[in-house]
């Protein structure tokens, strides 16, 4: 990991993250358009094609998930663990209740406006599965599309050799989702954006995944509704005050070992910690059980950043937008970062907590995109339905001028359509 000095580094230092951003969509873009061109081509056949090619299938398996299966998978899950899910479950749920979005009226003498939340009707939510499984997707995507009010939950998810992880089955039937299809990558997001073969077509598309899932869903966006893009891993922890390397090192590790792409890095006043935390790092990484990920992910995009100014060093991470912010020391300084997609504040308060037991959305913005957008919630399910009703004394005050206003756009028949209701207060 390259050690930066924000001081005399900043400008190139901030252009070295965005454009590796940039190189890993260049990269997989062609890739995915091959893969939608190939499954709108031939449908399930290239669906099945893909399971055969990257997840080890070596049976023709229906691309749909029988209730059976998902009981037999489910049932491989001792109670231990089905407890841990339905803790999750709850504690997102608590947090997401609040977040359901109210009708609201609004009126003034002769006019009336009514926004209402209307629930989004079908939803696939995408369950990564590649090199690990994600039953903690699954529940951040459901839950709160079914306080939302969506009828038709589906889910997609690779399966290793055909066989559903029992975990992801487990998680679904507390869930109460039996619509769940054995399709990864790119080729599931196309699946279910198009309506392909057996393959339903479906509203909207949520969940995180790899750079090819993030690029998918950047294509199908105006074909159907996306959440955000949420694409590999990402971390940066600014250490305003001293913290054991060790829990550093294994927070760092604990977001590399999501996806060789993941970014993570960490900003520092301290050179000499940055030293310390390089050789903790090399000391730990041989007992890490992705150690072949995660160096992966260290090599190509991880940073260690020396700053002496921290308002140099908030300007920089403003400019990153992490998908993850953990701030080390003045708890001011987490308010003052404004573009991350969460922040974790405080020495006992990892992302790891975030992604399972707080009950905040995991499902969050990457690649910058928490410069315009938020993480998943209740309100992403829903869209807003607005009723307008005139009466005469609004239309007789405000008329004249709204009819003023076409003349100066020139839209004569916009000006014309207002005109013409005069004749129906006389």
């Amino acid at each position: 990991m390259k050690i930066w000095h924000l001081e005399r580094e900043h400008d190139a230092f901030v252009a070295s993250v965005c454009s590796a951003r940039e190189k890993i969509r260049a990269g997989v873009r062609k890739r995915v358009e091959r893969i939608r061109a190939e499954v709108l081509a031939r449908g399930d056949g290239a669906l099945a094609a893909y399971g055969r090619r990257f997840d080890g299938w070596t049976d023709d398996y229906s691309l749909k998930i029988s209730r059976g299966e998902l009981e037999a998978a489910a049932s491989r899950v001792d109670k231990g663990h089905v407890r841990a899910l339905k803790a999750m479950i709850e504690n997102v749920t608590l947090f997401h209740r609040g977040q359901k979005p109210r009708v609201r009226t609004y009126r003034r003498r002769g006019l009336k406006v009514v926004e209402r939340p209307v629930p989004i009707e079908k939803v696939c939510i995408y369950v990564p599965g590649g090199s690990a499984a994600y039953p903690s997707s699954l529940v951040m995507g459901a839950v709160p599309a079914r306080i939302g009010g969506v009828k038709e939950v589906y889910a997609a998810t690779p399966t290793r050799d055909g066989a559903l992880n029992p975990y992801i089955a487990a998680a679904a039937l507390l869930l109460g989702i039996t619509d769940v299809y054995r399709i990864g990558g790119a080729q599931a997001i196309y699946a279910f954006a198009y309506g392909v073969g057996s393959v339903p077509k479906v509203d909207m598309i949520v969940g995180p995944g790899n750079a090819y899932v993030e690029e998918a869903k950047r294509d199908v966006y105006g074909l159907v509704g996306i959440d955000m893009l949420a694409g590999p891993s990402e971390l940066v922890i600014l250490a305003a005050e001293h913290l054991s390397p060790e829990v550093l090192a294994w927070d760092l590790f604990s977001q590399a070992e999501h996806d060789e792409m993941a970014t993570v890095g960490l900003f520092s006043p301290s050179e000499d910690e940055l030293y310390g935390l390089l050789r903790c790092m090399e000391r730990l990484i041989s007992s890490n059980k992705r150690r072949a990920i995660v160096e992966r992910a260290l090599g190509a995009h991880g940073f260690l950043v020396h700053y002496t100014s921290l308002d140099d060093a908030i300007r920089a991470i403003d400019r990153i937008a992490p998908e993850h912010l953990q701030v080390i020391g003045d708890e001011a300084l987490a308010e003052r970062v404004r573009y991350s997609g969460i922040t974790y504040i405080g020495p006992y308060t990892p992302v790891s907590m975030g992604d399972y037991a707080i009950g905040t959305n995991h499902v969050l913005p990457t690649g910058g995109a928490g410069r315009f957008s938020s993480g998943l919630s209740v309100e992403r399910f829903t869209k807003r339905q607005v009723l307008v009703k005139i009466e005469e004394p609004f239309f007789k005050k405000h008329g004249g001028w709204a009819t003023t206003l076409a003349d100066i756009e020139g839209l004569y028949s916009h000006g014309e359509a207002i005109k013409a209701r005069k004749e129906l207060s006389r």
